[in-house]
């Protein structure tokens, strides 16, 4: 017996053997057969649609769209990585998406951090990837739209152009029919998507739209801990990671901090209770700095100290989990330092940027490294001329050379090259000579040569062509 498609055009065959027209094997070949065509007829229509585009609903993107529902508010009741290939994502061409477009935004370099925090296609973050976090596949209409939109505007570089545009009114409608559904609303793919979106935002500098979107994620952890619904480590980790890079991209407010989830929580080892110290740098300046900076300024160092010894192999979850717990509490109480002197907010800034470098090349890709040297250059130009003096030379120095050293090309980087060759006789004096002098004032802050010497030597050598 063959089993034959529903459509003409395709060419794939089932052969079934069977031993008679009254057998029970010929009932259950015959069920057998009628779901394989049945199945392929399905996928030749997907594909149809996914020609003609009638598979999608573009919705219109005004202002009242880009909340989900009522203003954010709820109504009532395979591994994705670099190396991931098309059929481990959509073995029966069944996606909502068109996955051969999928596949080459996958394969983009500018797209390969788009997803996170989310969840990561790094495979050194494997603890984080898109089984950790959502469990199933790419199958939910809004978070397979809400991921294409997010790679979309990764590869274009932040150019909403009709395609984004589309996926976004998909993502965005998606998640409407998911939440108001009252089995479907608590979900980690329908919160994924939100993040998605609000992630996109966040770099816009869409402030409201921000907190529209986290405020209907906080109101789905209400709902699932007032109904026991289980959620995974990764999608809280996920929740996190978003809110936090959404605050300090954005200004929008946080719904959760570092002690909100137990996966996330993290102590010091007592085992190594000499890392956790001071950098001799900021004795000069110890008088402005409170209990808490100080213990996050020695968490950060003890952070360091890791880094340069430790003998873990690269990509352990385990230990990638730890250090993504470490850095999480670090940058969390950084975040939350307030009505702190101009000096002391140049010095977050900055140990905020070493904190991050100081982890994994995925998390060092972020946009948030330069999107804060981008502040504390601003930060630095507003403070110039209070603390030029001699008293300060080294602290400004070191300042100067972590902006400088992870802004990107352009012309935050430009003014940072200008403005270390302008003040490096006049008042860093001796350490033009060599960088290996530069180097040995940054050791006395926060500087682990491991992890940022390559950066910083290529600076030196814009600094003095």
């Amino acid at each position: 017996m063959v089993a034959r498609p529903l459509t003409p055009e395709a060419e794939d065959f089932k052969f079934i053997s069977i031993k008679g027209p009254c057998s029970k094997q010929s009932r259950g070949v015959s069920r057998l057969a009628k779901s394989h065509a049945t199945k392929r007829g399905l996928k030749a229509k997907r594909l149809l649609e996914q020609k003609s585009n009638h598979n999608f609903r573009v919705a219109v993107l005004g202002k009242e769209h880009n909340a989900l529902v009522n203003g954010s508010h709820l109504m009532n009741p395979p591994v994705l990585h670099q190396s991931l290939s098309a059929s481990e994502i959509d073995p029966f061409g069944m996606l909502p998406v068109d996955t051969s477009r999928l596949q080459i935004l996958l394969g983009d370099r500018r797209a390969r951090v788009a997803s996170e925090p989310v969840f990561s296609m790094a495979e050194e973050l494997a603890f984080q990837n898109f089984h950790a976090v959502f469990r199933t596949g790419l199958t939910d209409p809004a978070l397979s739209s809400a991921v294409m939109f997010s790679l979309l505007f990764a590869a274009t570089e932040g150019n909403l152009d009709m395609e984004c545009l589309k996926y976004k009114g998909c993502a965005i409608g998606g998640i409407r029919d998911n939440i108001t559904c009252i089995k479907g609303a608590v979900s980690e793919s329908t919160i994924g998507a939100i993040l998605l979106l609000a992630g996109v935002e966040a770099q816009l500098g869409m402030t409201s739209q921000v907190q529209l979107h986290m405020s209907a994620v906080r109101q789905l952890l209400d709902l699932s801990r007032s109904d026991g619904i289980y959620l995974t480590g990764g999608i809280k980790r996920a929740i996190f990671w978003q809110d936090l890079n959404a605050s300090i991209l954005s200004g929008s407010d946080r719904i959760v901090d570092h002690n909100t989830f137990s996966e996330l929580r993290w102590q010091r080892d007592p085992f190594t209770p000499s890392f956790y110290q001071l950098p001799l740098g900021f004795e000069m300046i110890l008088q402005l700095l409170s209990e808490d900076f100080v213990e996050i300024l020695e968490d950060i160092h003890a952070l360091q100290c890791i880094r340069n010894y430790s003998t873990c192999e690269k990509g352990d979850p385990f230990v990638m989990a730890y250090i993504n717990n470490y850095t999480a509490s670090i940058q969390s109480r950084l975040a939350n330092l307030t009505t702190i002197p101009p000096i002391l907010k140049c010095c977050s800034t900055a140990a905020y940027i070493c904190s991050i470098m100081l982890c994994c090349h995925p998390w060092c890709a972020s946009v948030i490294p330069s999107y804060l040297s981008s502040q504390l250059l601003d930060q630095l130009q507003q403070v110039e001329k209070e603390y030029m003096g001699d008293e300060y030379s080294d602290l400004l120095l070191w300042l100067l050379y972590v902006g400088g050293t992870f802004a990107p090309s352009g012309s935050v980087r430009s003014t940072y090259v200008n403005f270390l060759r302008s003040n490096i006789t006049a008042r860093f004096r001796g350490v033009h000579s060599s960088h290996s002098k530069i180097f040995e004032i940054m050791r006395k802050f926060i500087w682990s040569d491991f992890a940022f010497f390559s950066k910083a030597s290529l600076l030196w050598e814009e600094i003095f062509v």
